[in-house]
């Protein structure tokens, strides 16, 4: 063990992202491995800024702060960068590649506190919960009852970690689960009673969907201008994966022409300040915090220390 602390304390770190350097525990972890670590306070860093953040670090744990070509490019001695979350899509990827620097995502760590926020929100938006809410803040008292989530159709588009762990919660409700990813996890869907089928399938059928796929190429407004029209009146759409994967500018006559509820965690451009679109009273819009419970952060973290003190000790 001691061997390791002193192979380890060689090695410059620099963590960006404010929820790791702002918990106390999970700095405490990270000091008992790395002597050298710096820590970043702020939310927002322009690229100058970053570059003198991580400028002779060897590793890093990044949140959503954009890595970009040009930070890469000018920062000479970093290995690894330790991801504080899941989706890579803030850091140029293949210019990673070419510069041999790893890229460690901490898969799972916050599948549990996703999940739950999904169930919670679909529950809410079924019943009317907010919209109850809203109205009653306003002074009246208005009854607006809606439906049980027992039994319901549920599509999860994209059966990772977290639309796994939102197939499992569905279990107590008795809701016909379908799934939509390019894998088909048989003995998953065997065990959970989820049916794989087709995205076409899911939007025509299902009363409830939620979104849990990366932004990739395919993904990029998965849900569209045109395929918006499959879905069933009265429906409910839940993306807490990447903004862009729904298409919102060119969805939205669709949705309120079909009296569709949105539960929105995530969106195209981030902080997202649009008055006009969220005060949608049937809607709710959160942002971007269903990985980030306090157990989830620390989860995270510590997935991110393991992922660099194993690559420095080799």
């Amino acid at each position: 063990m001691k061997s390791k602390l002193l192979v380890n304390s060689i090695n410059k770190i620099s963590v960006i992202e404010p929820m790791f350097s702002n918990n106390f525990s999970l700095k405490k972890k990270i000091l008992s491995h790395f002597k050298k670590v710096s820590f970043n306070y702020k939310k927002k860093l322009n690229e100058k800024q970053l570059i003198n953040k991580i400028n002779d670090a060897e590793g890093i744990i990044l949140g959503l702060q954009p890595l970009t070509k040009k930070v890469i490019n000018k920062v000479k001695n970093l290995k690894i960068i330790a991801k504080f979350g899941v989706g890579v899509d803030n850091i140029d990827l293949g210019e990673c590649k070419r510069k041999g620097i790893l890229v460690k995502r901490a898969i799972g760590a916050n599948a549990i506190s996703v999940a739950e926020v999904v169930i919670s929100n679909s529950i809410n938006l079924i019943r009317n919960i907010n919209q109850s809410y809203i109205t009653l803040k306003n002074g009246l008292w208005k009854k607006s009852e809606g439906s049980e989530l027992y039994k319901k159709k549920f599509g999860i588009i994209g059966l990772g970690r977290v639309g796994k762990e939102v197939a499992k919660r569905l279990i107590p409700f008795k809701c016909k689960v379908y799934a939509y990813d390019i894998k088909t996890y048989k003995k998953f869907c065997k065990d959970n009673n989820v049916q794989n089928t087709t995205l076409e399938k899911i939007l025509k059928t299902c009363h409830i969907i939620s979104f849990h796929t990366p932004l990739t190429k395919e993904t990029r407004n998965l849900l569209n201008k045109r395929n918006i029209n499959l879905l069933m009146n009265n429906s409910i759409i839940i993306n807490t994966s990447r903004g862009s994967v729904i298409d919102l500018k060119n969805i939205m006559k669709s949705v309120k022409k079909k009296n569709i509820k949105l539960y929105l965690d995530v969106f195209p451009e981030e902080p997202f300040t649009d008055k006009k679109f969220l005060n949608r009273e049937n809607d709710i819009y959160t942002p971007h915090i269903c990985g980030t419970s306090e157990e989830a952060k620390v989860r995270i973290g510590l997935n991110n220390i393991k992922a660099l003190k194993n690559f420095f000790k080799k």
